[in-house]
């Protein structure tokens, strides 16, 4: 999301004395985790939460949907006997959830418009006018989607061929000349190292199948990504391997490596 709306959610959800660790995994969620919704609906649906929690490292559900709730910031939908949670939306992805006789939809109790905004923002300097008048007739933050009126982000429920094509030879260069893995990927490798005491051979092989199978496609998935400059591409996964999401990063790539190599085991034993 863009730096300025960024620090808006960031006081709203401080405000709720939640970790910043806690605030990295909620924009993951808010920002639009594709790969984890249902590509009808483009909800976060409970079938999909124990995928969902492994890759923010929580162990159990329950801690999922209790960042949910404390957030404040997703529509939830919930059982009407139970109470159970059975999906979550977050407002940047226009969903097309409808609700059965048995489920109730719950807003968020603040405003989500406060908060709407273009997720990876390039703010234009000729706007800096409209930005501060913008953040003096808001008091609780900047409404992005005021400012930035009718280019709210959307998201394909299937990337196109050329988005795909792009983002992977994208990541391949990346990936494959050693001063850019380093400035790019440098901090996952240390850190991947040490926390699963693997070397660097088996940390690459992570890394490069992460790339080609989650993040390719995570990326893709929006909407006119295939004409941003490379420059705001790399600016874009700079951010994503960043400090503030880099420990749930690992732990998501760690993963779906392990479920690769327990499906290849699989494959292997039915011959």
């Amino acid at each position: 999301m863009g730096a300025t709306s960024a620090r808006s959610y960031s006081r709203h959800w401080r405000a709720k004395r939640l970790s910043w660790n806690a605030i990295g995994k909620i924009r993951y969620l808010f920002d639009g985790a594709v790969e984890y919704m249902d590509p009808v609906t483009l909800c976060y649906p409970q079938v999909k939460f124990n995928e969902l929690r492994k890759a923010l490292g929580f162990k159990q559900d329950s801690e999922l949907t209790s960042l949910v709730e404390q957030s404040d910031c997703f529509r939830i939908v919930r059982d009407r006997e139970t109470g159970q949670m059975a999906a979550f939306m977050t407002p940047l992805v226009p969903d097309r959830f409808v609700p059965t006789d048995c489920q109730e939809i719950i807003e968020p109790s603040i405003n989500h418009a406060i908060f709407d905004c273009k997720v990876n923002a390039l703010v234009n300097p000729n706007d800096r006018d409209r930005i501060a008048e913008n953040l003096r007739a808001h008091k609780n933050g900047i409404n992005m989607k005021v400012l930035l009126a009718g280019n709210v982000p959307q998201f394909h429920a299937k990337p196109s061929e050329e988005a795909v094509r792009r983002i992977s030879d994208g990541l391949q260069h990346l990936f494959c000349k050693p001063e850019l893995q380093q400035y790019f990927f440098g901090e996952f490798i240390y850190h991947y190292e040490r926390k699963y005491k693997v070397g660097l051979y088996e940390t690459e092989r992570v890394l490069m199948a992460y790339l080609s199978q989650h993040l390719t496609k995570h990326m893709a998935c929006r909407v006119g990504i295939e004409n941003w400059p490379s420059e705001a591409i790399a600016k874009w996964v700079k951010n994503f391997f960043g400090p503030k999401k880099l420990s749930y990063v690992i732990t998501e790539a760690h993963h779906l490596w392990e479920k690769q190599q327990n499906n290849n085991q699989y494959e292997q034993n039915q011959f």
